[in-house]
């Protein structure tokens, strides 16, 4: 090889060489500057991250700062709302206990009340006995604790009861049932918190005379009728009543006994059916007028919770449902049939009177209830009692057909169906002695048409019966009349257990008297 050839090859290889170190001269100074650009602008992107971060901080602590700036305030429109709801249940809260809660609704919604009439409103009247004599010889705080202590009782008593308090003036307490929201049952709620009030103030009694203590007593009053009923006053608002029916109820109060029940007659037709109660008489009102007056003495044994006449029991409240739900008008029947009865029955009927047939009513409804009979059985049942000896209007014996024409003609005005109707044909026809009842409504009425046998007033009803015998010429001598009730009853039976267990004994108690009579046989000619 030449080495001209040589020195070019030589040349070739180290320019190839060169030129290759500068093309990775250029790459590497390429790649470096890339490399440089990259953390250029990676410290430029942390730059702007932190600066961003810095930002989002600073925006977070404001955020914080306004968000605790916002709670501050939403707590303090809390506190301010709960103040506001504070003041205004508070508020409402003494409507409630100064107003009823149909008022106070009313009142919320309208802004007033409107005075309203109502057709049928209960009032009581309650007031301590004496209290002006007691309150010369009492501390002051000691009665207003005393006081207090017992309208809180009487409170709680008639919120069961279903009645509103309407005011206390000193010592007096007065309430009323049927407003605002009108009722039936108020005449029956009004009498049963008297009764349960005048319990409490026995109990309080006998307690006080066992560590002997002086006592308080108090009279209390009611009436029912119609009144006119709103809120008077703007600054201190107050619900009251007004009306005549106020004044009676006022009335019975002052006119009571201590420790009794003293009501009106308008309030004991209405109550009657589940109430023992006495007439005492006629009142007469400030306008001069007179009104019958009756004492509450207890609800009837058999519609009260263990027999005591103070607690409704459960066939006291299923009464109460169907004299308000029944179709039959019973009360005015028996008014009706009554006053038939008391103006054309004959003086000389001295047992078949109209005393027999109250007694026969009064009979067959205590045995009904004791026997379960709490539907319209029970209407039925008294409806053929009232029945069942009218027919002597007409003529003296076999009446009964007669009683069951009246019944037929009668009952369809007061909601009798015919199926009533019939059923009560056929309950008068089986008190015709001698009695063979089917049925447990028959067994019922023949039970209480002979109730008085068994009965201590025995002697004063068959002397009665007696009279009444001998005046119709059926007996000559008070010896053949014993000698008839000997062999009646040795015959007689009573079919129910209720009068089975409540009569039977007295009874067997009675035929032995009248058989020793008959054994002495120390009669006179005289009837």
């Amino acid at each position: 090889m030449s080495p001209l050839l040589i020195l070019l090859i030589f040349q070739s290889w180290w320019l190839s060489i060169l030129a290759a170190s500068v093309f990775l001269l250029l790459v590497f100074i390429f790649i470096r500057r890339r490399i440089e650009t990259s953390r250029r602008n990676q410290v430029r992107l942390e730059v702007k991250i932190a600066e961003r971060t810095k930002e989002i901080r600073l925006q977070k602590t404001k955020i914080e700062e306004q968000k605790r700036l916002l709670e501050q305030e939403k707590h303090k429109v809390e506190e301010q709302q709960a103040l506001l709801q504070k003041e205004k249940d508070r508020t409402e809260q003494w409507l409630l206990n100064t107003l009823p809660s149909q008022v106070v609704i009313e009142l919320k919604r309208n802004g007033k009340v409107k005075a309203q009439g109502f057709k049928q409103v209960s009032i009581m009247f309650t007031d301590v006995v004496g209290f002006t004599r007691i309150s010369e010889s009492m501390a002051p705080s000691r009665i207003v604790s005393k006081l207090d202590m017992l309208f809180q009782k009487f409170d709680e008593i008639i919120q069961a009861n279903n009645l509103e308090k309407i005011k206390t003036i000193g010592d007096a307490y007065m309430c009323a049932g049927g407003v605002p929201v009108e009722n039936s049952t108020n005449p029956i709620d009004a009498c049963c918190a008297a009764l349960q009030i005048q319990a409490f103030m026995d109990k309080l009694k006998y307690e006080a005379i066992a560590d002997h203590e002086d006592y308080w007593e108090i009279r209390l009053g009611i009436n029912t009728g119609p009144v006119i009923a709103g809120i008077i006053g703007n600054i201190r608002l107050a619900y009251d009543v007004w009306g005549s029916s106020v004044n009676l109820a006022q009335r019975m109060e002052m006119l009571g006994e201590p420790g009794k029940v003293t009501i009106t007659g308008n309030t004991f037709q209405q109550i009657e059916p589940y109430f023992e109660c006495d007439y005492k008489g006629k009142a007469l009102t400030k306008s001069r007028t007179k009104v019958d007056m009756y004492v509450v003495q207890r609800i009837k044994p058999e519609l009260s919770v263990n027999g005591e006449g103070l607690i409704p029991n459960s066939r006291f409240e299923e009464i109460k449902k169907l004299h308000h739900y029944s179709s039959i008008k019973y009360y005015k029947t028996e008014h009706h049939v009554m006053g038939i009865l008391e103006k054309n029955l004959a003086p000389s009927l001295y047992y078949h009177s109209i005393n027999h047939t109250k007694d026969v009513v009064k009979s067959v409804e205590r045995i009904a209830l004791l026997e379960g009979v709490t539907d319209e059985g029970l209407f039925l049942l008294k409806t053929a009692a009232i029945f069942h000896d009218a027919g002597f209007i007409e003529q003296y014996d076999h009446n009964e057909a007669i009683g069951a024409r009246m019944a037929q003609e009668i009952l369809p005005k007061y909601g009798y169906t015919e199926q009533h109707v019939k059923t009560i044909v056929e309950l008068i026809h089986v008190t015709q002695i001698p009695h063979k009842p089917i049925n447990k409504l028959q067994e019922i009425i023949c039970d209480a048409d002979l109730d008085y046998l068994g009965r201590s007033d025995f002697e004063t009803i068959a002397d009665k019966l007696r009279e009444e015998l001998t005046e119709m010429g059926k007996i000559k001598s008070r010896k053949e009349w014993d000698e008839i009730q000997v062999k009646f009853l040795k015959q007689h039976q009573y079919f129910t257990s209720t009068a089975i267990g409540l009569r039977q004994k007295k009874k067997q108690e009675n035929l032995e008297i009248v058989m020793e009579r008959l054994a002495l046989d120390s009669y006179s000619d005289q009837l």
